[in-house]
């Protein structure tokens, strides 16, 4: 085992490429001989040039952000700085790369894209190298950096104007790695360290302006080193924690300035929740966060308590981490990429505690709680960005083809066409409605031509009426409307396959994603539960399509459902095959005719009520029903005569023999639909 002297010395060299990947492989580097420094860096890179390829590989814009984006690149209009006195927002360099690039280079999604995968290329090497000056062990250093490169964190910007959050990432990783370098750098040699201080400071100072909250690394990183030094009593803060401390008050009282002169709104007002429903947010998205480094941190709170002298660097890095991540928490505010920032003291203070600090059975049983938190969330990252890619394709090609169609079809009753978006609160959901009237007017709609609503009563009045969208109770199609189906609602509405009062104008090709499930969720359903994964699966997949649907006759609306007296119903043809394997699952779209009289109540979702929904019921030879179907429900109410197609999983049951299938509608809480299709089905 080398001394801590020698580490630090090996942790100071200054060499390049798998080089320096070598002489950062310190006194750990005993504990796992088989895996060096060179080849964990050719791992990193794979990993980083693999999400380089599938991101650069989207042709496409998705909805979210992007449209600031758009309207800067393809309707020609200054981007400008991001300062915004109604909302209380001052981060001028928001996305200044984005904007240049396209100049240079000419607009493209490729380019947008390329860029992003490109930051996540220098975040992972910078990582990388802030790790390893830890002097944290190789499979622990894999650990660590896996869980951070694969958080929710980064899955959610790849694919999203994220460039705040992302370039305040890769600037504190930059400010941390200065730090480190500062503060183990052995050698006497003035123009280095200044270098390290000038390049850190300048990142630290560069990130005050692309989010506010910046200053709260500075401000609680130098506080404790200010502390560590009191502490200490053989030490000084260094003329490079001080200037930090400066700049960070500095800002604030600016910042609090420009607030009382020019602030009329805020926000984080709009956006607030409960400490307690953000913090359950957080934990569901960001356990490595939640779970290991704000609980870490109290524990090193408690030890230099009782020991001062143990206070470190890295306890600096947690305590600053853990204050960013309760600044969010205090205000109400969460997106799962907030905290990202967050992450770059967060891994270099957790790795320097572990090398230096734990014993070995704790470090290795907070690694192994870290390795199953990242395994864990590694399905749910992998749908946010299986989902993103999909409706950033889905919805490029969408936003490319609707205005063609609404030129080829204009309303010549109406001045305007309106479309609605379903399901879409234009509170909580403004930002797809702002986004699609900028992509339509910047396609070559004009913008006298269309008008975007909302079918949602608005959950957040405030954001409505600030974007000037004043109809609170939420607006109800009529006819010619054109009806859009998209991913982001607050009430789920999916889009039919056939339905009487809808003609379809438009669909994506490919429209669902993985159900946003952790390793648990999937463990649970598909291996305890076998029987029902594949039907669970097929009800949770995420949309991520685009439908347009013109609305051709007026809906019947529903005030009160009661129950039907006579209800009559016929089914087309259903493919359904006499033999079937035992607990297996099976999509049938099914079309259902009303041949009653009686209207059908129905809205296209589930909800309690005397609702009409379709179903299916299993009987033995005995006609005893040995399984009952989950519902589907009817796209609209159903008026006699009317046909409309409906999507249901029918799941075999368990046991082998002869059964009976039925399948129909049912109107809940009163009665299934007297039954007019029978299949004899032999389950093997």
């Amino acid at each position: 085992m080398l001394s801590r002297a020698e580490a630090q010395m090996k942790n100071s060299a200054n060499v390049n490429g798998c080089g320096l990947a070598a002489k950062l492989d310190i006194a750990q580097q005993t504990r796992s001989p088989k895996l060096n420094r060179c080849s964990l860096a050719l791992y990193c890179v794979a990993v980083v040039v693999a999400f380089m390829v599938w991101v650069a590989g989207t042709a496409g814009l998705g909805p979210i952000d992007d449209h600031h984006f758009i309207r800067t690149i393809f309707l020609g209009k200054e981007f400008g700085s991001y300062v915004m006195p109604e909302l209380g927002r001052f981060f001028p360099l928001t996305a200044q790369e984005y904007v240049l690039a396209a100049k240079l280079f000419g607009p493209s999604a490729q380019m947008f894209y390329l860029i992003n995968a490109f930051k996540i290329v220098l975040c992972g090497g910078l990582l990388f190298f802030c790790l390893a000056l830890t002097g944290l062990g190789n499979f622990a250093l894999a650990i660590l950096w896996t869980t951070v490169m694969f958080s929710m964190g980064i899955a959610n910007t790849l694919f999203r104007l994220s460039a705040g959050e992302l370039n305040v990432l890769i600037l504190m990783l930059l400010f941390a790695w200065c730090i480190m370098m500062l503060h183990d750098q052995q050698s006497p040699v003035i123009s280095g360290r200044a270098g390290y201080a000038i390049l850190g400071f300048s990142a630290f100072f560069l990130a005050l302006f692309y989010k506010e909250l910046v200053f709260v690394f500075g401000l609680i990183f130098a506080l404790s080193e200010f502390a560590r030094a009191y502490w200490a009593k053989s030490s000084r803060p260094s003329s490079f924690v001080k200037a930090t401390l400066l700049v960070s008050a500095l800002y604030i009282v600016f910042y609090g300035i420009w607030r009382y002169i020019y602030v009329t709104g805020s926000y984080a007002d709009f956006h607030a929740t409960s400490l307690w429903s953000v913090l359950l947010r957080f934990a569901a998205s960001d356990l490595l966060i939640i779970f290991v480094v704000l609980p870490v941190t109290a524990y090193r709170v408690i030890a230099i308590l009782r020991s001062p002298g143990q206070y470190s660097i890295y306890d600096s890095f947690l305590f600053a981490a853990s204050a960013y991540a309760c600044a969010f928490m205090f205000l109400g505010m969460f997106s799962p990429y907030y905290l990202l920032p967050a992450y770059a003291f967060a891994a270099c203070g957790l790795a320097g505690i572990l090398a230096e600090y734990l014993h070995k059975v704790a470090q290795r049983v907070i690694l192994v709680v870290v390795l199953l938190f990242g395994i864990n969330i590694f399905p749910m990252a992998l749908s946010d960005i299986q989902t993103q890619k999909l409706i950033a394709q889905n919805h490029f090609a969408f936003v490319n083809f609707l205005p063609g169609w609404l030129q080829e079809n204009s309303d010549t009753e109406r001045r305007s066409r309106t479309i609605v978006l379903v399901g879409v609160s234009p509170g909580s959901g403004v930002e797809i409605l702002v986004s699609l009237k900028t992509f339509l007017v910047s396609l070559g709609a004009p913008e006298s031509s269309f008008e975007v609503k909302a079918t949602e009563p608005s959950d957040n009045k405030t954001i409505s009426d600030f974007h000037g969208f004043k109809e609170g109770l939420g607006y109800r199609p009529e006819v010619n409307d054109l009806l859009i189906f998209n991913p982001y609602q607050q009430m789920v509405v999916r889009p039919p396959l056939q339905a009487p009062s809808y003609k379809e104008i438009y669909r994506s090709a490919s429209e669902w994603a993985l159900p946003r499930w952790m390793v648990w969720h999937w463990i649970e359903l598909c291996l305890m539960h076998r029987a029902e994964c594949a039907a669970r699966v097929s009800d949770n997949m995420r949309y991520a399509g685009y439908a347009a649907m013109l609305v051709t006759r007026g809906a019947v609306p529903i005030t009160e459902a009661l129950p039907l007296e006579t209800p009559a119903y016929r089914l087309g043809a259903v493919n359904v095959p006499a033999r079937m394997k035992s607990g297996t699952t099976r999509k049938l779209d099914v079309l259902v005719q009303n041949t009653g009289t009686e209207t059908w109540p129905a809205d296209g979702i589930l909800r309690p009520g005397m609702f009409v929904n379709l179903a299916y019921r299993w009987f033995d030879q005995n006609n005893q029903m040995v399984l009952e179907g989950d519902r589907a429900p009817f796209p609209e109410p159903m008026q006699p005569n009317d046909l409309a197609k409906v999507s249901i999983i029918l799941k075999v049951p368990m046991l082998p023999g002869k059964y009976k299938l039925t399948i129909g509608p049912v109107q809940e809480g009163v009665s299934w639909f007297a039954g007019i299709d029978e299949k004899e089905i032999e389950v093997y």
